[in-house]
């Protein structure tokens, strides 16, 4: 099977002020997998792209920084998704969840304690709604995938997918 050419995947976020090219994109990085011996490292995609010329370059943050505070904020939203509460009672077993659930209000995306949030209408929506789209997500990435054929049915048959 030969490529057709390259697209950004649905929901794709760069960083202000990309280049978002995806058909020259996606020629470079072929080109750089194929120098590598069929392999694409996310090393040799930085390297690349710290040249100003490159088709890649508009997609990093450069000032040193800046991108730390970036990867900052990314280990704390890595950090508060990590987070499992243990709610225990005298008559049931231990249940684990996760603590607190991110709710993409726009212009204000913030995490709240999941409890909380699944007991606002509001908020829960939003939750359910979120996790659909990544449900559809992991399910357009896996949709060639035959033994995932049985769970496909079976989502299809979740009611939430009205509410979303």
């Amino acid at each position: 099977m030969k490529i057709a050419g390259y697209e950004f995947s649905e929901g794709a976020r760069f960083q202000s002020g990309a280049q978002a090219d995806a058909k020259a994109v996606g020629k470079h990085l072929e080109k750089l997998r194929k120098q590598a011996c069929g392999e694409l490292t996310p090393v040799d995609v930085v390297n690349d792209a710290r040249a100003a010329n490159s088709p890649l370059h508009t997609f990093f943050e450069w000032d040193d920084g800046e991108a730390a505070e970036q990867y900052r904020l990314s280990q704390a939203r890595g950090l508060i998704r990590a987070v499992v509460a243990v709610y225990v009672s005298e008559d049931k077993p231990a249940v684990r969840t996760k603590a607190f659930v991110h709710i993409n209000e726009a212009g204000a995306p913030h995490y709240r304690d999941a409890a909380h949030a699944m007991s606002l209408a509001s908020t829960r929506t939003a939750v359910l709604q979120s996790a659909w789209r990544e449900l559809q997500a992991w399910r357009k990435k896996y949709a060639d995938l035959k033994e995932f054929s049985d769970l496909f049915a079976t989502i299809d048959t979740l009611p939430i997918k009205r509410a979303a």
